[in-house]
């Protein structure tokens, strides 16, 4: 009986004993504090846009724009025709400081088309870099240091573009840089059969108050011959910019093409913008070739009623006697 009752008595301290430990347990989870919420924190250390990655020291920023554009063509004998098309672009730009420098990656989604049916959306830029090297594939170097052509036309006139995967360092001091790289073109018509289609490049450039002046030569490996590019922009008058350049081979190479014959040697042009206001830029441009009837004479404006939304009408008339006439509305974020 004794030794019944002492096992019944022990039983019962013991669930006594769950009991209020289990009720304790229960209290201190509905006591608990609920964790801290991490918010997205604002990044300045790159400029306007970018914002931390939780949990991490990387800066992100997502840019991009929505247009369309609808251009009117008449060739001069005669033919008349319309086109309307749009573009979606979307960019993602991602940094942080390291011990080598900044590591920065960008990706670019470009959608273009005509309607529904013919649409297409492309990876339109990979791109990796670290201090003052850079790889991956964008637009070329022979493209990017010295603008696309006329200052706010929607088409560069002849001026040539071009795409490419590439190699690069570009070392940077006091308004002074300079840069040097290898690349394989996917824009630019293609190289011979068999031959290398590995292009070697250098460039510099100078940037001051007044303005900026560069040049670069690459070597087409195709035709073991170099194509060159200079250009000056002049911002000393106010309200006033001046845009030009020049860009020449023996006519072998194909990087001095514009969207013509591979044959062409040279190619220039030049415009002039006056700022109105705040809101309002109009241009003139001249822009010139070696084939017949190359020169074209482009004037414009570049409206930005509200932010983030430009409206942009334009005009081109060639030597031939064609008339290309444009508006282009771009909503960008």
């Amino acid at each position: 009986m004794k030794l019944k009752s002492l096992l019944l008595g022990s039983a019962a301290a013991m669930m006594a004993v769950s009991g209020v430990t289990a009720a304790n347990a229960a209290d201190a989870v509905f006591a608990a504090e609920p964790e801290p919420m991490e918010y997205v924190k604002v990044c300045d250390t790159y400029g306007k846009g970018f914002f931390y990655i939780p949990g991490t020291e990387t800066c992100l920023k997502f840019s991009g724009y929505v247009r369309s554009e609808f251009i009117y063509n008449d060739n001069g004998a005669g033919a008349e025709s319309t086109d309307w098309r749009w573009r979606a672009r979307l960019n993602i730009d991602a940094r942080n400081e390291t011990d080598w420098g900044t590591l920065r990656s960008q990706l670019r989604i470009q959608g273009d088309g005509r309607g529904g049916a013919d649409a297409n959306a492309v990876i339109d830029r990979a791109l990796i870099s670290l201090g003052g090297l850079r790889l991956g594939y964008s637009d070329t170097f022979f493209t990017t240091n010295h603008g696309y052509g006329w200052q706010y036309a929607a088409n560069d006139g002849y001026y040539d573009y071009d795409q490419a995967v590439f190699l690069d360092y570009t070392f940077a001091a006091n308004g002074f840089s300079a840069t040097i790289g290898v690349q394989d073109s996917t824009s630019v018509a293609a190289a011979p059969s068999g031959s290398d289609p590995y292009d070697a490049y250098f460039g510099a450039s100078y940037a001051g108050s007044w303005g900026r002046v560069a040049g670069t030569a690459i070597y087409d490996s195709s035709v073991n011959e170099l194509a060159w590019k200079v250009s000056a922009d002049i911002t000393a008058i106010e309200n006033v910019g001046i845009h030009a350049w020049y860009s020449g081979d023996n006519g072998a190479t194909r990087y001095v093409t514009g969207y013509t014959a591979a044959t062409v040697e040279w190619q220039w042009g030049v415009d002039v913008s006056y700022k109105v206001s705040s809101q309002f830029t109009v241009w003139a441009g001249y822009t010139d070739a070696d084939f017949v009837d190359a020169g074209t004479f482009g004037v414009g404006a570049h409206w930005n009623p509200i932010s983030g939304l430009s409206i942009r009408p334009e005009a081109e008339f060639g030597e031939g006697g064609s008339t290309q006439v444009r508006l282009r509305i771009v909503r960008s974020f």
